[in-house]
């Protein structure tokens, strides 16, 4: 089963969404979308011990516009982040999913 995070919970103006951390077993990549009415920025951060975030993958989102997140996966944990823009959100899907060849 894959390795996910999933919110359509609106952020406030310059909020931040943070998902869990994950374990990406014997996956290789995050992939998903971000919808929101207002501009941000998506994040995959990728960790060595789970703690400490040391690569940081970002995707620019446009309001109104939906963007796709594809990134490859090198440490051995990896969360989800968001950050909006100063205008609070009305409309807010993110949805990330770690997968293996083959499973997507």
């Amino acid at each position: 089963m894959p390795r996910f995070e999933a919110t359509t919970t609106p952020l406030t103006g310059a909020a931040t969404f943070t998902g869990g951390t994950l374990i990406t077993d014997t996956y290789d990549t995050v992939v998903g979308t971000v919808f929101s009415d207002q501009s941000g920025t998506a994040f995959i951060d990728q960790s060595n011990d789970g703690t400490n975030w040391d690569l940081v993958t970002s995707v620019a989102v446009t309001g109104g516009t939906g963007a796709a997140i594809n990134v490859a996966l090198v440490a051995p944990y990896f969360r989800a982040r968001y950050v909006n823009g100063a205008t609070p959100q009305t409309a807010f899907r993110f949805k990330v999913k770690a997968t293996a060849a083959g499973t997507r």
